[in-house]
């Protein structure tokens, strides 16, 4: 069936999508690993000039003691270069140290901004929901009732003072005159004492005088 409708083309996968692009941490954060992997290599070839420095260092010497003083001079040449290399290596690993630090500190900034302006975000969102005249409003509304609350609290202490200072004016008077009785007891059974010890006989005692003593003295305690 080719030959009537053609040659059927397959259909293209679609192209996939873009990379989102990188934001201004993720740049800093990728330059600073470079650098980074940057300076370990720079130290790696240090310490390899560094222990060639030795080598040669020891070759100067074996080559001086046998009196091969031209040779000695060109390996002390290169021990020049060498360490002159090494001081360049120090030099380049400081410098691209200090920029890892520059682009730390750019990073920090970078949070730092990003966070202030989620913060600003969030106070303008609040700052729009917020209802002045309502939360006024409300706190009229809790001074009124609080100043209700006080006054009521006083009302109801004074209340109760008066209430317990008046038991306790009761109670006081009630202590006062039980002492009194039980000092008039006690004051007429010793004079009871005396004169049945004079007569030599039991003491009668008069009820009726006894009462209206106890009742004039009551009558002096209340006045």
């Amino acid at each position: 069936m080719t030959w009537l409708f053609g040659k059927k083309e397959p259909i293209a996968p679609p192209p996939p999508p873009a990379p989102a692009p990188e934001t201004l941490g993720q740049q800093i954060k990728r330059n600073q690993r470079s650098i980074d992997k940057a300076c370990r290599e720079l130290e790696r070839e240090r310490l390899k000039m560094t222990a060639q420095e030795q080598k040669v260092k020891v070759q100067i010497k074996k080559i001086a003691k046998e009196g091969q003083i031209e040779a000695a001079r060109m390996l002390a040449r290169d021990l020049v270069r060498t360490r002159s290399h090494i001081t360049r290596m120090y030099k380049m690993r400081t410098q691209m140290q200090s920029v890892s630090m520059q682009l730390t500190s750019m990073r920090t900034n970078e949070s730092m901004a990003s966070a202030m302006g989620n913060v600003v975000q969030i106070m303008a969102r609040i700052n729009q929901n917020m209802n002045l005249p309502a939360m006024q409003n409300v706190m009229m509304q809790f001074e009124m009732e609080h100043g209700k609350m006080e006054m009521t609290q006083e009302m109801v202490d004074d209340a109760m003072g008066d209430v317990l200072s008046g038991a306790d004016e009761e109670a006081q008077t009630d202590d006062v005159i039980n002492q009194v009785l039980d000092e008039l007891g006690l004051e007429q059974g010793s004079k009871l004492g005396a004169v049945a010890a004079a007569h030599g006989t039991p003491a009668q005692m008069n009820p009726a005088v006894n009462d209206s003593a106890i009742e004039a003295r009551m009558e002096n305690l209340r006045r």
